[in-house]
């Protein structure tokens, strides 16, 4: 299972790639680290990872996207796993001013018969409806429902509605998303990014009246048949500690960690 370590954080860097056909950020791809660099107010859009710095070199480094971050007023997402160097970059990104946010990075097989999130969906599942999102009213019901999901302003719904259709949403897209409806309401969320090699599970979100009702464990199950089909062996995704339980009945296992340090600047309002 620790050979899978690589191929987690590969999908997450092979994503922000993607970015690049997207006009709203900018990407710098370098020999010590890999970031992203926006004027959106959301970290995610400004993202550092990848980094293989020495531990002369790693305080400047820091310095350096906080300034550029400060520069634009806008928060940043630092992202560590198995490959950060150097080992303590986290508790030096804490010492900034980062807070850290902990999750689970974890891998399924695909091709596993006794997989249970492959044996297809129970009785009480099937009264749930999932459907791709390819068009952009759909995309707009989708961003609404992950925004509900995740406490975000819908300014953020917007931003990633631009980014997904810049990658695109046809049927060759390497990123593709799903809605699930319960009694025909919008209700939870779920992608998958096609990299690396590996399916990567990204923005399972439930909104927050309809949680404990299996409709996660069965958008990620649609989102595995999908990879599955496409021929994806394995599929990988990042999970909170509170997820992971989900994650396992499906058949994923833990893997490594993946870091996950916020900041955002002193004058950052939204």
């Amino acid at each position: 299972m620790a050979s899978m370590a690589p191929a987690i954080e590969a999908n997450l860097f092979s994503f922000f790639e993607q970015l690049s056909g997207w006009p709203r950020v900018e990407i710098h791809d370098e020999a010590d680290s890999f970031w992203t660099i926006s004027d959106l107010p959301f970290p995610l859009f400004n993202s550092v990872m990848r980094a293989r710095a020495s531990s002369d070199r790693i305080d400047a480094l820091i310095d350096e996207r906080i300034a550029a971050c400060q520069s634009r007023n806008v928060p940043m997402l630092w992202w560590t796993g198995p490959s950060t160097q150097p080992a303590d970059l986290g508790t030096r990104l804490e010492a900034r001013g980062f807070l850290f946010e902990p999750s689970h990075g974890m891998i399924a097989d695909l091709n596993d018969g006794e997989n249970p999130a492959l044996a297809g969906p129970t009785h009480e599942e099937l009264s749930i409806t999932i459907e791709p999102v390819r068009d952009h009213a759909t995309l707009k019901a989708w961003s609404r429902v992950l925004c509900d999901s995740f406490g975000a302003p819908p300014t953020f719904g917007e931003a990633f509605g631009e980014l997904a259709t810049a990658i695109g949403l046809e049927d060759g897209s390497p990123f593709r998303h799903w809605l699930a409806r319960v009694n025909g309401q919008a209700a939870a969320t779920c992608s998958m990014f096609l990299g690396a090699g590996v399916a990567g599970i990204y923005d399972v979100a439930t909104i927050p009246e309809k949680r404990r009702r299996g409709i996660a464990r069965r958008i990620t199950d649609a989102a595995m048949h999908e990879a599955r089909a496409l021929g994806a062996g394995t599929a990988i995704l990042h999970s909170s500690s509170l997820g992971a339980g989900v994650y396992r009945s499906l058949g994923f296992h833990d893997v490594c960690e993946i870091g996950q340090y916020v900041w955002a600047p002193h004058s950052f309002t939204r």
